[in-house]
């Protein structure tokens, strides 16, 4: 028998995620996750879609899941199907840590060319 989607609130915890709102109606799942958002601007949450694995080996242990709707306090909330469906990717530029790699050269050359000198 086909079980019906769960929709599930999660905020981060640790390196995990524990649950918070467990719900089948995704209104009512829509509405906790940006009320826990509300109580809590600053932490990390998602809203995920769970589907039962049919091809699971024990029926009801095992899911699909799905992620419709994070929010990152730096960011704000990210829908991931509407960025999808617009084809459009987030703007994740990472910076390079031009200091770090500018002194590893710096001294890698300082290095080689000590060496240089001792040898001689």
């Amino acid at each position: 028998m086909a079980q019906p989607p769960r929709f599930v609130v999660q905020c981060a915890k640790g390196k995990g995620w524990k649950t918070l709102v467990v719900d089948e109606s995704p209104p009512a799942a829509e509405r906790a996750f940006r009320e826990v958002v509300k109580v809590n601007p600053k932490g990390y949450f998602r809203l995920i879609r769970l589907d039962y694995n049919p091809k699971a080996e024990v029926e009801g242990m095992e899911f699909n899941w799905k992620l419709l709707l994070l929010h990152d306090p730096k960011k704000g909330a990210v829908s991931s199907d509407a960025r999808g469906r617009r084809g459009q990717r987030p703007n994740e530029r990472v910076p390079i840590p031009i200091r770090l790699y500018g002194t590893a050269l710096l001294l890698g050359t300082l290095m080689a060319l000590a060496a240089i000198l001792w040898v001689r």
